[in-house]
């Protein structure tokens, strides 16, 4: 046994050795490429811009962030890089138009391996130039890591645009879009076309694929030769769930791991959490859609739907209009409700309104009530205000140390103040008194409602209406009115979010049936993707000012209660092609997902959604009943007007 013992380990020594020189020689040949080979710029548009919209503007910014674009041949492969103004490309060469002859630039000493940087972000040289204020911004992907790209070309005779790009990578990552403002895209494109084969999607006109031809054609060859046995094996192995879209794959939630992973994490760190909590699964869940053998339903497999119809925003209502549905004593005219409630659907608030509208829209103001009336209940609140403020601003840190729940809600609110809109004018800084305001009222809510205390997410509904009431105790009950149409999106089972989640399923089911197919077939259909979205209200994918207006419309309940659900569907229906195209899976579409977040169109966004809700509404008698509950249609009650009733609940 021992000489063999011997042999073995002296044989698994020389494999070990050759496997090292083999590594070691691979390694000396690229490095050894770097050295000779300097990097080769074949294409180099200058006045290709940037245009990123901070999540802490108020205002959605126009500004372009100029730059430039180049294909980069290094000899570890071709890159596409941007790099923003005032950063040199050193190290790189310059190729004339025949690709025949080099135009050297300066020494290309600097380290080109880096696939995330420009060649000179890494080089050692001292001489380095200072980076710009833009400099994350810039990026450089391998051609052979592209998935796809968006190539939008403004229409003629329109107004204003410039054609525009968006590099999507296979792992889902969508780069900053860029935007020509001085020529087309056909350069960049007819460059590109050199290194990999594009093709441009059928269903969607703006979408590029690179495609991988290998890959494509070992794809097709083994869809012909299995193309019915998958279906047919998922039918026998299930023929309810597969005769239907998918079922609910969701289970309990963490409270203090899924909000958290879902708002602060990569798309990796949520992809693990999903399927941690898959695994959680539960057989007895209540929020399941169940399916007996001697259940009488009907199954939808895609119904014929109206085309949808145009729809256009309107203006935001300024003070004279919203005056004009006051009464003579200052109270609104119930008659004419329905009317104001639809004008702040269809555009919003004035700004400048807001901090009237919005106390009326969140029932902290009755609109039956006079002025008088309200500044006599609004009195009356800020004393209870100062009440529930006192009282946790009186426990000493002895009682502290022995109220282990409270010290916990304490430790979570401050974490979230510290890192709320920071990078917003009115939070940034440090002792910024407009920050102890903000704690001060989540504080004060954990004594309102102690129950629920604070969860993470919360605090980002109330820093707008800190913003915009820029008073204590008017922003306190304007969030306690928030919270109440929210509170269950926080409770610990999270039951709320799993209705939401399986009703947006159901509606996706409808209207994208192909989209939806694909998720359930790419194990997606549990809408987990969407978490972030409903949690927060979309808070986390718009600028401030956007956020601000996408609330009031939701809060006038128009055209049903539950319309954040249509933007959800109208925001997936918009990626449909992307997501299938590229063959995105769960991570992928994750990171997909988390990098639309600033690059949403409201208006488009809005327009898309209600004009999803027509095209249902006129089908209703079609539709399966669970749709129409999930919408209200035809239950006209369910739908929110001001009242004296509903200010009451």
């Amino acid at each position: 046994m021992l000489p063999y013992l011997a042999y073995k380990y002296v044989k698994d020594q020389k494999e070990k050795n050759k496997r090292d020189m083999q590594d070691s020689l691979a390694n000396m040949t690229v490095n050894l490429s770097k050295s000779i080979l300097p990097d080769m710029v074949v294409l180099r548009i200058p006045g290709v811009s940037a245009k990123l919209t901070d999540d802490g503007d108020e205002q959605p910014s126009d500004e372009y962030i100029p730059g430039t674009l180049a294909i980069v041949e290094k000899a570890t492969g071709i890159f596409i890089e941007w790099t923003p103004q005032g950063e040199d490309e050193c190290g790189w060469v310059l190729a004339d138009d025949d690709s025949a002859h080099t135009i050297p630039a300066l020494s290309p000493n600097a380290d080109s391996s880096s696939s995330l940087l420009p060649p000179h972000a890494s080089s050692a040289s001292s001489h380095a130039a200072p980076l710009s204020p833009h400099s994350r911004l810039r990026f450089s992907v391998d051609v052979n890591d592209l998935s796809s790209f968006k190539n939008v070309e403004p229409k003629k005779g329109g107004k204003g645009g410039h054609p525009c790009i968006r590099l999507i990578a296979k792992d889902g990552t969508n780069y900053v879009p860029l935007y020509f403002l001085t020529q087309s895209t056909k350069d960049f494109i007819d460059v590109l076309q050199r290194y990999c084969t594009l093709r441009r999607s059928a269903r969607e006109h703006q979408l590029v694929l690179v495609v991988d031809e290998k890959a494509e054609a070992l794809a097709q060859s083994l869809s012909t030769l299995d193309q019915n046995g998958d279906m047919m094996g998922r039918f026998m192995h299930n023929p309810y769930a597969t005769a239907m879209t998918g079922l609910s794959k969701i289970t309990t939630f963490v409270q203090d791991q899924v909000i958290p992973a879902i708002l602060d994490s990569d798309a990796v760190s949520q992809e693990e959490k999903i399927r941690a909590m898959r695994e959680l699964r539960s057989e007895t869940d209540d929020t399941r859609l169940k399916i007996s053998r001697d259940a009488d339903f009907e199954v939808v497999t895609q119904l014929e739907l109206p085309p949808r119809p145009d729809i256009y925003r309107e203006s935001p209502v300024t003070a004279s209009v919203w005056s004009s549905f006051k009464q003579s004593d200052g109270s609104f005219d119930p008659a004419k409700s329905h009317h104001l409630m639809m004008n702040v659907f269809r555009g919003g608030v004035d700004a400048d309104l807001r901090k009237e509208a919005w106390k009326y829209l969140l029932g902290y103001y009755e609109w039956s009530k006079t002025p008088a009336e309200n500044e006599k209940k609004r009195a009356k609140l800020e004393k209870d205000y100062v009440r529930m403020k006192g009282q946790w601003q009186s426990i000493s840190d002895d009682q502290e140390s022995r109220f282990a729940k409270y010290a916990v809600r304490k430790g979570l609110v401050e974490k979230d103040v510290a890192r709320t809109d920071r990078t917003m004018k009115f939070f940034a800084g440090d002792d910024n008194p407009n920050l102890v305001m903000l704690h001060n009222v989540l504080m004060t809510y954990c004594m309102y409602d102690f129950d629920l205390g604070y969860v993470q997410g919360m605090s980002d509904f109330c820093s707008p209406l800190l913003y915009v009431m820029n008073n204590e105790s008017d922003a306190f009950w304007c969030f306690v009115g928030f919270m109440e149409r929210v509170h269950a999106n926080f409770e610990k089972d999270q039951t709320a979010i799993k209705v939401q989640l399986n009703q947006l399923r159901d509606i996706l089911m409808i209207v994208n049936p192909k989209l939806a197919n694909y998720l359930e077939s790419h194990d997606s259909d549990d809408m987990y993707f969407c978490f972030r979205w409903l949690i927060v209200w979309f808070k986390r994918e718009f600028a401030f000012e956007d956020t601000c207006k996408l609330w009031e419309v939701l809060w006038t309940c128009q055209p049903c209660p539950n319309f954040l659900l249509l933007i959800c569907a109208a925001t997936l229906d918009r990626q449909t092609e992307t997501i299938i195209e590229n063959k995105f899976g769960l991570t992928e579409i994750l990171k997909h997902v988390n990098d639309l977040s600033m690059h949403h169109d409201l208006d488009e966004m809005l327009t898309s959604a209600e004009a999803i809700f027509h095209q249902l509404s006129a089908s209703q008698d079609k539709l399966p009943m669970h749709i129409c509950e999930h919408l209200a249609l035809g239950d006209k009650s369910a739908v929110g007007t001001p009242s004296a009733d509903e200010d009451d609940e």
